[in-house]
């Protein structure tokens, strides 16, 4: 019955919009939270999985492979965060596999295995996923903090966010100092400890 649900829903042209589930809705893994994951991962976890197979047949095999095995075993996680990252992970691992098995595209699969972790993450999950915790956290900062960070981020020196803000250099690193423990606190659960060292501004 599971394997048959994945394949309507995987074949479906057009599927009924699920409304937003919780993760612990989700972790039920009935027909409705089975329905909400493909409507709302499947073809993005596609389009990635088309990064490392040429045939976009085999990456909605990977794609599927990934579904069954976390609906079938009931995979838990804390967050939805945690739980996409593990998509994209798993479809990853699973690409990887297939390269392996089939004995194909050495080079490419050397280059693949080759990328850090810190590179996965950034070019892939953060690009997609964690961009927008971490704008949502900035905005979120005081207002005079928030206008600091958001200027250090367009790479702007120390002095010349001092004289956009009419401020001293000193309070200029205050409010930076400030800011990367407000957005650790905020994004640590969600964003690698590596990363978050290099995406915020000393």
């Amino acid at each position: 019955m599971l394997l048959y649900l994945l394949f309507k829903f995987a074949k479906s042209k057009k599927m009924p919009a699920t409304p937003p589930l919780s993760i612990e809705e989700i972790l039920r893994y009935d027909n409705v939270a089975v329905k909400y994951l493909f409507e709302h991962h499947y073809v993005s976890l596609v389009v990635f999985a088309k990064n490392y197979l040429a045939d976009i047949e085999d990456c909605k095999d990977a794609v599927r492979e990934v579904f069954l095995h976390i609906v079938e075993h009931k995979k838990q996680f804390a967050t939805l965060e945690k739980l996409k990252a593990y998509l994209y992970q798993s479809t990853r691992n699973r690409c990887l596999k297939f390269l392996r098995h089939e004995e194909v595209k050495q080079r490419h699969l050397q280059e693949i295995q080759a990328m850090t972790e810190e590179t996965f993450y950034l070019d892939r999950i953060l690009e997609e996923e964690v961009y927008t915790h971490l704008m949502n956290a900035i905005d979120a900062l005081p207002p005079q903090c928030r206008n600091v960070y958001r200027l250090a981020l367009e790479n702007k020196s120390n002095q010349e966010i001092a004289d956009t803000l009419s401020i001293s250099i000193e309070t200029v690193k205050s409010y930076k100092k400030q800011g990367k423990v407000l957005l650790y606190n905020r994004l640590k659960d969600i964003v690698p400890l590596a990363l978050l060292t290099t995406w915020l501004p000393l």
